[in-house]
C-alpha cells in the first residue's frame, strides 16, 4: 500500500503535530508500510514553538515532538497527499476556497474517522487537562484511521 497522509491544523504545534506522531508510531505498530504521514497548518511559521504541554504528551506516548518545526501548508503538500485530515471545519473550507481542485481528498478528520461531523477543539492557551483532552481524542480517531487503512 501507498498512500499519503496530511494532517492540517491553524498552527502546526499542536493538534496536527500530535496527530503525525502518533500516526506514524501506530503505523509501526499495526506494521503498516508504505504510508507517508506529515502535517502542516494554515498559520504554520517556524517562529510558533511547540507548547511544553504538548511535549510532556507526546514524551508519555513515546513521541517526540522536540525537533518539530512548524511548517505552512503549500500547494505542493496539497497536491502530493492523496488524504488530507483537517481539525476543524474552517481548515477545510478554507482548502477548498483556495484550492477547490483538491476538494475530493478534503475531510475532517473526526468525522473520517467515523466519530461524527464536528472539529477537534484546539487546546492552545487552556489547561493542561485540555490538552490531553485533546490528545486522547486525535489517539482515538488515529485509531479508528488506522483500522480504515488495514482494509485498503
Amino acid at each position: 500500500m501507498s498512500k499519503k497522509i496530511l494532517f492540517v491544523c491553524t498552527g502546526n504545534v499542536c493538534r496536527s503535530a500530535m496527530a503525525e506522531a502518533l500516526c506514524k508510531k501506530m503505523l509501526k505498530t499495526f506494521n503498516l508500510k508504505g504510508i507517508k504521514v506529515w502535517s502542516r497548518g494554515l498559520a504554520g511559521s517556524r517562529m510558533i514553538k511547540v507548547p511544553d504541554e504538548v511535549l510532556k504528551l507526546m514524551a508519555e506516548e513515546q513521541c517526540s515532538l522536540d525537533t518539530h518545526i512548524s511548517a505552512p501548508l503549500t500547494t505542493s503538500d496539497l497536491s502530493r497527499a492523496d488524504l488530507v485530515l483537517v481539525m476543524e471545519k474552517y481548515h477545510q473550507e478554507k482548502i477548498v476556497a483556495d484550492f477547490p481542485a483538491v476538494a475530493d481528498k478534503v475531510f475532517l478528520f473526526k468525522q473520517f474517522a467515523g466519530a461524527g461531523a464536528g472539529d477537534v477543539e484546539d487546546p492552545i492557551g487552556l489547561e493542561e487537562e485540555d490538552f490531553r483532552a485533546c490528545k486522547d481524542e486525535i489517539k482515538d480517531y488515529i485509531y479508528q484511521l488506522i483500522k480504515i487503512l488495514e482494509k485498503q
